[in-house]
């Protein structure tokens, strides 16, 4: 757990590691996490514009 890890909701919990952003999610038998370079952070953020644009709808042959 890091000092300045911040609680988003349904069990998931988000860091920054300086350069990445840090995501974690405590589970039994030890924690998953994920880090979030700069690019696929913004393809992150990109993806939910997009579903927020179209009502979710997602056409799943487009790279992110």
């Amino acid at each position: 757990m890091s000092n300045n890890e911040t609680y988003l909701g349904d069990g998931l919990y988000a860091s920054f590691d300086g350069f990445m952003i840090i995501l974690r999610a405590p589970r039994m038998g030890g924690d998953h996490w994920v880090g979030l370079e700069p690019h696929v952070y913004q393809a992150l953020v990109e993806y939910a514009d997009r579903i927020a644009t179209t009502g979710g709808k997602t056409d799943e042959t487009t790279d992110l």
